[in-house]
């Protein structure tokens, strides 16, 4: 199948990272093309404003797009934002070929939304929490829905990799547990609701920092440069009230798997959080929709219901939740095996088994 992936991206998101996983996966078995505002993992793609508003750009990108469509041949369009779904949708009604539109976050409720959902001849929802909101506001504009969550790769860390080995059997030549080395990292870029997820993290350490042990925090992702000096502010100012832990930002990083090595855990959310969890560390799932807690055997179906946090409803930003979290993520022996880390994202989110899910779906479509 020839097919086009539609994005509105600006910087560095999970959509994208979920479509280029889907890529690779598929490498020599689908030809993959692209338009977006942006893209960041060297794609060649089609840079067109999808960002903007409907109207005008919304018409005029559609227009583009089935240009596009056309020139290239495409057998379907699928779609990954709100407004990459309104011109996928006019695209795909102009060229006659179907929509996927994946809902990788519910959608706001308003008269144009409902209006026009444009949720295509096929709605994938990553979550429980996306599933039901669609459900119950957009139910008369559902053609086909289906439940598919992220795919990621699950492959095995290198030997010596990590605080323990995969079995759960601390290893002789990694250090112990206590202070610079009782590292923990917020994952995740610092704009949008992440941002405000990073200072609910920063707010909750001032008032329990002086009953946790000494941590060394760390900020792991992107920083808009129009932000950089209010995060230095902030951080000078948690810093002095969190001592003698500290927390520093780390910035963007390309190489996850040799930064997290030795991290006593990570807080994060959707694709950070099961990347995290397929290197075996444990995670404190805290997104744009509260803190879920850390997972371990008992919080996982709440935790892959709301994305890791991302979708919880209503939101639930506690600090005393945050607080149990990071008591037991810092007790002093390991909370969760990584083996059972592992073998959960394996079950859930291993991109062999996503990738056929939604190659049924669009089979279903074309034939």
């Amino acid at each position: 199948m020839d097919i086009l992936f539609l994005l509105s991206c600006l910087e560095p998101a999970g959509s994208e990272t979920y479509c280029v996983t889907l890529a690779k996966a598929w490498q020599g078995k689908h030809r993959i093309f692209w338009i977006s505002d942006r893209l960041h993992y060297g794609q060649k793609y089609l840079s067109l404003p999808i960002s903007r508003k409907a109207i005008p750009y919304g018409f005029i990108n559609a227009l583009k797009i089935a240009g596009f469509i056309r020139k290239n041949k495409i057998d379907l369009i699928h779609s990954h934002s709100r407004r990459a779904h309104w011109a996928a949708a006019q695209a795909a009604w102009i060229t006659g070929i179907p929509h996927v539109a994946t809902i990788h976050q519910p959608p706001p409720v308003h008269f144009f939304s409902k209006l026009w959902p444009c949720l295509g001849d096929a709605t994938i929802a990553i979550d429980e929490m996306v599933e039901a909101h669609l459900l119950r506001y957009f139910a008369k504009g559902i053609r086909k829905l289906v439940l598919i969550r992220n795919g990621i790769f699950i492959e095995p860390p290198p030997p010596l990799w990590g605080r323990t080995e995969v079995g759960g059997t601390p290893h002789p030549n990694l250090p112990p547990q206590g202070g610079k080395e009782n590292r923990v990292v917020l994952l995740g870029r610092l704009s949008g609701g992440r941002r405000e997820t990073a200072r609910f993290l920063l707010t909750t350490l001032k008032h329990c920092a002086a009953v946790l042990p000494k941590v060394h925090f760390q900020i792991a992702g992107h920083v808009p440069e129009e932000h950089r000096q209010e995060w230095t502010r902030l951080l000078r100012e948690t810093n002095a009230a969190i001592a003698p832990s500290t927390v520093e930002l780390a910035g963007f990083q390309n190489d996850l798997p040799a930064f997290l090595n030795g991290a006593a855990g990570v807080i994060a959310a959707g694709r950070s959080a099961m990347e995290s969890l397929a290197f075996g560390i444990p995670v404190i799932a805290l997104g744009e929709g509260g803190i879920a807690g850390l997972v371990m055997p008992e919080t996982l179906k709440a935790c892959l219901a709301s994305n890791f946090g991302d979708h919880m409803v209503p939101k639930h930003f506690d600090p005393v939740a945050l607080e149990k979290a990071l008591r037991e993520l810092l007790a002093g022996s390991m909370p969760v095996q990584p083996a059972w880390c592992r073998e959960q994202m394996k079950k859930y989110f291993d991109v062999e088994v996503v990738s056929l899910a939604l190659e049924d779906v669009y089979r279903s479509l074309i034939n």
